[in-house]
């Protein structure tokens, strides 16, 4: 039995912020250069933005962490949701 994309696309989020914050603590920072995990970080980040531009400045979220880990789980669960519906084999 295979594990449905849904599910596997819910974990894919939380995954990837995962890993970027990992390659972020490994950087070498004293070359300067930057590092690869600050590209990933625009993306990753970019729903905090919104939020931020619609709401205001004056909002002050205490777990911004957690709302893009479930915002990105949200958004991976609906693509794998799609991706299963899509490929669901009618029995007529």
């Amino acid at each position: 039995m295979r594990i449905p994309y849904s599910v596997l696309g819910a974990l894919f989020g939380p995954l990837l912020i995962g890993f970027s914050l990992v390659l972020k603590v490994f950087c070498p920072t004293s070359t300067g250069a930057g590092c690869f995990a600050d590209h990933l970080a625009v993306p990753i980040f970019l729903p905090l933005i919104f939020v931020y531009k619609v709401v205001g400045e004056n909002l002050i979220m205490i777990h911004e962490l957690w709302f893009v880990l479930l915002y990105w789980s949200f958004v991976g669960f609906l693509v794998g949701l799609i991706s299963d519906l899509r490929n669901f084999q009618s029995r007529y």
